[in-house]
């Protein structure tokens, strides 16, 4: 954990909802660009980063940029808004990530954006096959979004994650791995399609066969590790260094701020409230003022949910850090769920850290139910 004894904010998501398309799998907050509504987003988001900075003690170490598609933004635009939380919040941190849409960049913007401090360059390929492409919606074609990959680590000190959609119908796999291989890319994300209630694909009935996503999440997770891509959490494959600080901070229970339309946020209490999410409201409402949704967390609540995030990382979780951190005993609370867990071959102890085995992590949903 980081500092655990402090209620130090060391992460900044920001939450960019326009995009160039609205794929068929996503059920995020996101809309097209109009006119005038980025100068209306980035006031709002100016003035909710002071709000924050008023609220709570903030030393980033990451800001990630998400979306929607932040890499729709100008480049005057971003400057705009890297600038607001530089101000504001003291610093962006030495980890910046962008999330890139492949039909929204090029050589000369990724130049650009790394010149504007951005370290981390997350780009959505989804395939390297043009027919699971247009399976998937997407309008962007793999060939030029391979080249963007290859432009992006080429830029001195870039770290670059190629996201990769899996388990998706007609897909060849293997082909498909070994082209983001043969790339050399630090971090790959591999997700396997999920059917969203309310997206265009639940409503055209496109289903996923489960023994097809199983497949594909081992074979994804063998063929990464020999190209010596280490699978440091459930999606995430990264060479040895190069795993995403911000998401880390996610699983660790860290502290982060969420700001712009629809983020969320987990930040630390008082007196009794060990943590409180934030959740903002959608776009139209964010503007207006409207302020999050609130959730408190107790001590137990806040264990529980750093078990479960904790427990999607390869390394585990110390029960006996977390304990110490919200004043609880977890080693003697968990002692006899720990035990079935071990003794049915889904979870790994060693002295007060616990982690899930490979067959645990194929079954996370039920090893984390255990502890509820």
């Amino acid at each position: 954990m980081v500092d655990p004894d402090t209620h130090v904010v060391r992460h900044c998501y920001v939450h960019v909802p326009f995009c160039p398309q609205i794929c068929p799998f996503c059920s995020f907050h996101v809309l097209r660009r109009a006119p005038g509504i980025v100068e209306a987003y980035l006031d709002r988001l100016d003035a909710e980063l002071v709000e924050s900075a008023d609220r709570v003690d903030v030393a980033l170490d990451t800001t990630y940029l998400g979306g929607g598609t932040p890499s729709m933004l100008r480049t005057a635009e971003l400057e705009r808004l890297l600038d607001s939380i530089d101000r504001h919040l003291g610093g962006i941190g030495s980890e910046v990530t962008l999330e890139i849409h492949p039909g929204t960049a090029t050589a000369s913007r990724l130049a650009e954006w790394r010149g504007l401090g951005i370290t981390r360059f997350s780009i959505g390929v989804e395939s390297t096959d043009d027919d699971v492409l247009a399976t998937l919606g997407r309008r962007h074609g793999a060939a030029p979004a391979l080249e963007l990959v290859e432009q992006a680590l080429a830029l001195d000190g870039a770290v670059v994650s190629v996201d990769l959609m899996v388990a998706v119908p007609g897909q060849d796999l293997e082909a498909e791995l070994a082209r983001i291989v043969a790339l050399g890319t630090q971090h790959v994300s591999t997700y396997t399609l999920t059917i969203e209630a309310g997206t265009p694909f639940e409503r055209d009935g496109v289903v996923v066969d489960p023994d097809d996503e199983a497949e594909a999440f081992g074979r994804s997770t063998e063929v990464l590790a020999a190209a010596g891509l280490r699978r440091y959490e459930v999606s995430n494959h990264a060479r040895p260094g190069h795993e995403c600080g911000h998401n880390l901070g996610y699983w660790r229970s860290d502290w982060w701020l969420g700001v712009g339309p629809s983020a969320a946020g987990h930040e630390p209490g008082s007196d009794d409230v060990a943590a409180v999410r934030r959740v903002n409201p959608h776009l139209a409402a964010w503007l207006d003022g409207v302020p999050p949704e609130l959730e408190a967390r107790d001590a137990a609540g806040f264990a529980l949910d750093a078990v479960v995030a904790g427990l999607r990382i390869r390394d585990g979780i110390d029960l006996a850090g977390l304990g110490a951190r919200v004043g609880v005993d977890l080693v003697g609370r968990w002692h006899h769920v720990i035990g079935d867990l071990v003794a049915d071959g889904r979870l790994e102890r060693d002295g007060t850290s616990i982690r899930a085995t490979d067959a645990g992590v194929r079954v996370l949903d039920q090893v984390t139910a255990a502890f509820v």
